[in-house]
């Protein structure tokens, strides 16, 4: 396994293997776009690292310490094996993993073999792709750009999606949510009669799409078509805007979602399954 401290070298080298599956790969691909561009992501540097067989490289892993360690798809379990070996030979701390479902498996599995720890599934997920809306939603409202008299209902509304779609712990959220921004990251408000009711946005570049996120309505507008009808304002904004794709991650634990973005012209991709680590040995 070969280790890497520069983005650009990194993404050059991974990148031909990634787009093969795009899609699949966004969340991969996104990141290393901003590494690239100089964003800090993380309290420490980033863990880059490749498996090469045969001169080609058949997996990738991406950690930006404290968030999770993501991997990339894989033709055999022997990849998963070396990265599993080689990060915990290295002493590497895992706090989770994310990757396509029968991925993250088997690598959580050898994971624990290797160091004891326990796992749990913290969120199963579905990765979706959109290339044309198809069906926009008819509720009321339009899409626009926040302003600087938004920052306190943003930062709110930004730690209540953490608690709710991550499960992060209020102060946590609320601290990151303090937190400005990053510049590759954006979000828009639906507003209705003058008043946002709901938020969506986007992030993590791709060579031909980018990932859509951060969608959230509070308790007391749900039910109302709103968050359909943000997320696909802003996909078809961004399709406007020259990107081919749009790509979405789902908690599968909520089929209206998934009904919903499948209406406006997402269509599955694969399942993929976020897990949490324990550091203590069993």
């Amino acid at each position: 396994m070969k280790f890497f401290s520069d983005a650009g070298q990194f993404l050059e080298r991974v990148q031909p293997f990634l787009l093969k599956r795009e899609a699949e790969h966004c969340l991969i691909l996104g990141l290393l776009d901003e590494l690239r561009s100089g964003e800090e992501l993380g309290a420490e540097p980033p863990l880059m690292a490749s498996v090469e067989e045969r001169g080609e490289v058949a997996g990738v892993a991406l950690m930006t310490p404290p968030r999770n360690l993501v991997l990339s798809w894989t033709a055999g379990d022997s990849t998963l094996d070396t990265i599993a070996r080689e990060l915990h030979a290295a002493g590497v701390v895992i706090p989770g993993v994310n990757g396509s479902a029968d991925i993250a498996q088997k690598f959580v599995s050898r994971w624990s073999e290797l160091s004891g720890c326990s796992y749990r599934v913290q969120m199963a997920q579905r990765i979706y792709q959109l290339r044309l809306v198809t069906n926009e939603s008819r509720a009321a409202g339009r899409l626009r750009e926040p302003t600087l008299s938004d920052e306190a209902l943003l930062r709110e509304w930004r730690a209540a999606f953490s608690m709710d779609a991550e499960g992060m712990d209020r102060e946590q959220a609320e601290k990151d949510a303090a937190l400005p921004l990053r510049e590759s990251r954006h979000l828009l408000l639906w507003e209705v009669d003058g008043s946002a009711v709901s938020m969506a946005g986007y992030s993590g570049r791709t060579p031909n799409g980018i990932r859509v996120a951060w969608v959230y309505t509070p308790p007391e507008n749900r039910g109302k078509g709103f968050a359909g009808a943000c997320v696909a304002a802003l996909s078809q904004k961004l399709l406007d805007d020259g990107r081919r794709f749009c790509f979405l991650y789902t908690d599968l634990a909520n089929p209206i979602s998934n009904h919903i973005y499948q209406k406006m012209g997402y269509e599955p991709v694969i399942d993929a399954t976020v897990y949490s680590l324990s550091q203590k040995v069993r």
